[in-house]
């Protein structure tokens, strides 16, 4: 009988557990980390161990995601890196992905982009609101720290038809696209060829500061 195979992203305490007891229960255990260190000294407890950039989409790709049975992404404090490893695993076919969070704002966002589940190891105990910014663009808005925000918005009439590489959005309003959503579907943009449709909301990761600019030109 085949063994299930699982990928465990992020190696710290959580992820090491899930790990361990995966492991212990027969599965083969894929878990990548971009520590090398932590890598190396735990190395032979894993079927493979992987030092990887977590937020490099080609490095996530090259995980094999699709192989598995499940994905949990365990990057807590890196949502940006969590965001990205739930909308690949997904975009590979991956029907179960687990994602912690530190709190139910970021597990918001990861289920927005992908996540099946969301654990919260260390449950917050009150509930953090996210809010909408008054905009006919943007859609949802998330907080994420004091100088950083998650947005999903509509594009603007004019980026209808250009690329990411004509727009330069990164350039002009230190925008960091991340995925588009295609009806029900995330599907992420690591491509600078990739066409703006107005009807496919953007999901974005920029600085709260550059939201005012953003509102100049609409």
């Amino acid at each position: 009988m085949k063994k299930k195979a699982f990928a465990v992203l992020g190696l710290g305490k959580y992820g090491m557990g899930v790990a361990d007891e995966l492991m212990e229960r027969g599965a083969e255990v894929l878990v990548a980390d971009k520590n090398e260190r932590l890598i190396e000294q735990n190395a032979s407890k894993y079927t493979q161990a992987v030092i990887a950039d977590l937020a490099d989409v080609d490095t996530i790709k090259e995980l094999g995601l699709g192989n598995m049975e499940a994905v949990i992404v365990a990057m807590a404090q890196d949502l940006e890196a969590s965001i990205m490893c739930v909308v690949i695993a997904r975009e590979s076919g991956v029907h179960r992905i687990i994602a912690k969070a530190e709190n139910k704002r970021k597990g918001e966002i990861l289920k927005k982009v992908g996540a099946t589940q969301i654990v919260y190891p260390e449950r917050e105990s009150g509930i953090r609101t996210a809010f909408r910014l008054m905009s006919r663009d943007i859609l949802q808005f998330f907080d994420l720290s004091s100088d950083l925000v998650f947005v999903e918005m509509e594009p603007h009439k004019e980026w209808e038809g250009k690329t990411l590489a004509e727009l330069k959005l990164k350039s002009l309003y230190g925008m960091n696209v991340i995925a588009v959503r295609k009806g029900e579907k995330v599907q992420s943009v690591y491509r600078a060829d990739t066409v703006i449709r107005q009807d496919e909301p953007l999901l974005i990761v920029m600085s709260k500061d550059r939201l005012e600019e953003l509102e100049l030109d609409v």
